[in-house]
């Protein structure tokens, strides 16, 4: 899905769009790890002396006020290193085109086990702690 095919448009509908945002939770998402839904290598997320916590949004945790650019590309040298390399591919493709970045942390939300719903606010009763979130999708990115 990096590429364009026959058929399949995908880099060419991601280039379509004005901005691209990718929210990403920092910890507790059991599904989709932190480095993968944030499109970064491991080396390119933030140190934990960056992140924040904002008064008006309490899970926003970074916000990338900067597209970050692809800083180097590492060859694999085994087979062990597979994962990675389709890993790698993934972000080499994806980045083909810019992307802002915000991370969530819900380390201190009695929700955070269900990180990954939370930060969608999948159901209100259960996911509440996430709609800072998106009040911050809201205030920061309408057109």
């Amino acid at each position: 899905m990096v590429t364009d095919s026959e058929d399949l448009r995908f880099i060419s509908a991601l280039r379509a769009f004005k901005r691209r945002v990718a929210y990403a939770n920092v910890n507790y998402d059991h599904v989709v790890g932190w480095s993968t839904s944030s499109i970064r290598r491991r080396y390119e997320l933030p140190k934990s002396d960056l992140l924040f916590m904002d008064e008006r949004y309490p899970h926003v945790a970074y916000v990338e006020r900067e597209p970050s650019k692809d800083l180097q590309v590492k060859t694999p040298s085994t087979k062990a290193d597979l994962t990675t390399d389709l890993e790698e591919e993934m972000i080499r493709g994806l980045t083909q085109v810019d992307w802002h970045r915000v991370d969530v942390s819900f380390h201190k939300s009695r929700q955070r086990i269900v990180a990954h719903n939370t930060i969608q606010v999948k159901t209100f009763w259960l996911n509440s702690d996430g709609v800072d979130v998106v009040y911050h999708i809201i205030d920061n990115f309408l057109l």
